[in-house]
């Protein structure tokens, strides 16, 4: 039996002194009296100077644009939009109706998504992508365009709109 009261005596020793009284704190300072006359006040300790960092963004590029947007104001030729009605659309949207090639310029007519009917010549602008009407046969319209790559080169891609095959009828023979 004393075997089992002596943790329990151990236990209520340490609570004992854990609950003794609180320890006294330090006595404040008296609050400074108002009629002191004005001192001047002492500068702070000086504090070891911090290496001082200067950072200059002159002749770095914004690392939030776009590079291609840099390309582009570097070189000022590069065309990437139409100004016409059919630079609106992506040419897979764009419709070939009718194609007349019996003349010494010749056209066609494209009908947009929205239901207009627009001509076309040689060189003219049409796509999103700045596309120019290269050439145009019976039957096709062959469309180049050129492609900003993420290394900032261009690559010429051509597509060829064409008509339907019941529509496209050779009238020349």
């Amino acid at each position: 039996m004393s075997r089992s009261l002596l943790p329990v005596l151990v236990l209520a020793s340490f609570l004992a002194a854990a609950c003794g009284e609180p320890k006294p704190t330090a006595p404040r300072a008296p609050a400074p009296a108002a009629a002191k006359p004005a001192a001047t006040p002492a500068p702070p300790p000086a504090a070891a100077p911090e290496a001082e960092v200067a950072y200059s963004s002159v002749g770095k590029r914004d690392p939030f644009k776009s590079f291609l947007g840099d390309l582009r104001a570097s070189t000022g030729a590069v065309v990437t939009r139409c100004n016409t009605p059919l630079g609106r659309f992506e040419l897979d949207q764009l419709r070939l109706v009718a194609v007349i090639t019996g003349l010494a310029d010749p056209m066609a007519m494209v009908e947009a998504p929205t239901g207009v009917g627009y001509s076309i010549r040689k060189g003219a602008c049409i796509g999103k992508n700045g596309g120019v009407v290269a050439t145009i046969r019976t039957g096709e319209v062959v469309v180049t365009e050129w492609a900003m790559r993420a290394d900032g080169t261009r690559e010429k891609t051509e597509t060829a709109l064409r008509l339907p095959k019941e529509q496209s009828l050779n009238l020349e023979e």
